[in-house]
């Protein structure tokens, strides 16, 4: 899933946790959505029914999802996990459907499923984390973090969500470390400065 699946950037807080900080700081945040090429749609359109791979299904049900047409994408879920279970970007891509739609606790349970198939599977659990995090649930998207980081800790995504969250719970020097590792210095301030505006709310909800 593009959100919220690990891309190795690094270059940012990252596409989700940077929703999770301006839904506690009231902002707004515009997500674009990657529209289907070809013919990844067209048996939805009346077109040949013809089986459809993986990726079809995970883009297309991404690109429903973001149109609202919720009960599409959600017929396109339940087909990923029928025909498969041994796909990880069902997982992944059923939970990013899942946030489109704002249902954090469900996109949890997802990744539960997708983690019971795929046990300490690091991008599972990172992207669990980052939908803790939408929780407000820090302690809960720590721990997956640090999993996730212990699993890889060369992954820029993982090491800088485990940077966010040290910092949310105060400790501005253990964050700095590790979005030095990721980050220009500029960056790593700036993280901060946004971090420090969503501290009271996490801090009120733990």
């Amino acid at each position: 899933m593009s959100a919220i699946t690990p891309n190795g950037t690094g270059t940012a807080i990252g596409a989700m946790a940077l929703a999770a900080l301006a839904a506690c700081l009231g902002c707004e945040v515009t997500k674009t959505q990657e529209q289907p090429t070809g013919q990844s749609a067209d048996w939805f359109e009346g077109g040949p029914m013809r089986s459809a791979s993986a990726d079809t299904l995970q883009l297309t049900a991404r690109v429903l999802a973001a149109k609202g047409e919720t009960e599409r994408a959600g017929y396109l879920l339940n087909r990923l996990l029928a025909d498969f279970p041994d796909h990880l970007g069902t997982y992944t891509e059923g939970a990013e459907v899942l946030l489109l739609e704002g249902r954090v606790a469900e996109a949890i349970k997802w990744l539960d499923r997708g983690l019971a198939r795929f046990p300490d599977q690091p991008i599972l659990v990172n992207d669990r984390g980052l939908c803790h995090l939408l929780n407000v649930d820090l302690a809960a998207a720590t721990a997956d973090f640090q999993k996730a980081y212990d699993a890889d800790p060369a992954d820029a995504d993982f090491v800088s969500n485990l940077a966010l969250v040290k910092a949310l719970a105060g400790d501005d020097a253990g964050a700095r470390r590790l979005w030095g590792r990721v980050l220009t210095p500029e960056e790593v301030e700036s993280n901060l400065r946004q971090v420090h505006q969503a501290r009271p709310r996490f801090k009120a909800a733990g």
